[in-house]
């Protein structure tokens, strides 16, 4: 249907769509357009190039793609494709991985000695810094008893029972931290 064709001017000559009638019986006002001036419903929805380019590929083929062969003999197989000739740079090195990879096989002996080895280093060095903690946190709490029992013998506080249990902690602290 040709749109242009329901176009209509008025006296001053612009363009206009002339009312309609809905099928409810209501009637629409007209409208008045520009030139040129395309409905909505007409315009073509929009496609992306690529969209473009894909419907081009159907319709032509996929590039270079001559059909399949008639003679068995003109096919690679897979396995041509998996010689090594002609191979990249980094196609090469992922060949040299491999190799690697395969002849570094060890016995469950061999891995299970590494293992344990490294499990009795790890332990060896959680126990050095758990006696660094505990030396550190005794000190802070014989320096903390020192501090009350000067401030006691001062007179700046009375002691409470709270107090006085620390104070009397003193000798048990010393002990442990000599054991250390």
């Amino acid at each position: 249907m040709d749109f242009e064709a329901k176009l209509e001017r008025d006296a001053q000559g612009r363009l206009f769509i002339p009312a309609t009638q809905r099928p409810d019986g209501t009637w629409r006002s007209p409208k008045y357009v520009k030139e040129g001036y395309i409905p909505q419903d007409e315009v073509d929805s929009y496609r992306s190039k690529g969209k473009k380019w894909s419907e081009g590929v159907k319709a032509v083929g996929i590039p270079g793609y001559s059909g399949p062969t008639s003679t068995p003999e003109s096919r690679q197989t897979n396995a041509d494709l998996a010689k090594p000739a002609g191979l990249s740079k980094s196609q090469k090195k992922r060949q040299r991985k491999k190799g690697k990879k395969q002849t570094d096989e060890f016995t469950i002996e061999e891995v299970t000695d590494h293992v344990t080895d490294k499990m009795e280093k790890v332990e060896i060095a959680d126990n050095t810094v758990d006696v660094e903690k505990k030396r550190k946190n005794l000190n802070k709490k014989l320096k903390a008893i020192i501090d009350l029992q000067r401030k006691v013998d001062e007179g700046d506080i009375i002691p409470d029972a709270d107090q006085l249990e620390k104070l009397s902690r003193r000798a048990d602290v010393e002990a442990q931290l000599a054991a250390l």
